[in-house]
């Protein structure tokens, strides 16, 4: 692989394990491809929560909260907030089904109920993290990029019916939903870092595993799932790899000729 690209790498169950560690092999992968290559991160976490990866792999660009924000040397060249119209609504929705909601921007997360119930708790330990704080009136003050809504998919139909223009439904966890902008995603946001660092999507290379990145995956130059992808990320990918725990960025950025 001789003309130089951007790769671009989600986080959870790709750059890392079941144990949200850094693979060694990953590491070592990431180093070499960045004397060769543009390296970037697209991920679902917020600025705060994605820090220590970004650190760890010394990555200058990257993308969080699904796309709603990136960032090129560590300065932010674009933003997508939610609407603030359509908001009130869905607090009332929530609230009147008993569906549980983060707030979130950029770099913090703020619970809305006094109290954590079961889906809510549940939800952020399986990403590693802890309960957000308590702060019911926070969006008054903030600008939001996105919401965790916490119900099951047996109950989507509450939200994901058409009843909200401005906003897009993204499960990410059996009682997790994120909700983003309805133009909003990892991809819509790459297209435009790969512009602001004048690359073609033709020249993007994606790998993913959730359903966050199956847009990224199916319409980057090149996408890539991970062997513990979802099926239907496996299907749109132009190639599958090994699992997050055998290697896989490895092997695959190796047959590549990237590395």
């Amino acid at each position: 692989m001789t003309e130089k690209k951007l790769f671009v790498f989600d986080i959870d169950g790709t750059l890392l394990d079941e144990d949200k560690q850094l693979p060694e092999s990953t590491k070592e992968a990431l180093d070499r491809l960045s004397a060769t290559h543009e390296v970037a991160i697209a991920t679902g976490r917020n600025r705060t929560m994605a820090k220590e990866v970004i650190q760890a792999l010394s990555v200058d660009h990257y993308i969080v909260c699904n796309g709603a924000a990136a960032y090129s040397q560590h300065k932010q060249v674009y933003s997508n907030p939610l609407n603030k119209n359509e908001l009130k609504k869905l607090i009332e929705l929530s609230d009147s089904n008993g569906h549980q909601m983060v707030y979130e921007t950029v770099d913090e997360l703020r619970r809305r109920d006094a109290v954590a119930g079961h889906r809510l708790s549940t939800g952020m330990k399986d990403v590693g993290f802890p309960v957000p704080v308590h702060d019911r009136e926070y969006h008054h003050f903030q600008e939001l990029v996105q919401c965790l809504l916490f119900y099951k998919e047996e109950e989507a139909y509450i939200y994901e019916e058409n009843l909200f223009q401005n906003y897009r439904f993204v499960r990410w966890h059996e009682y997790g939903v994120d909700v983003l902008p309805v133009n909003g995603s990892k991809f819509h946001t790459i297209e435009r870092l790969a512009k602001y660092l004048n690359y073609k999507i033709d020249q993007v290379v994606a790998f993913g595993d959730g359903l966050n990145d199956l847009e990224m995956i199916g319409h980057a130059g090149l996408g890539i799932a991970m062997g513990n992808a979802e099926a239907e990320v496996k299907a749109a990918a132009d190639m599958v790899t090994a699992k997050n725990t055998e290697h896989g960025i490895y092997l695959a950025l190796k047959e590549l000729k990237a590395i």
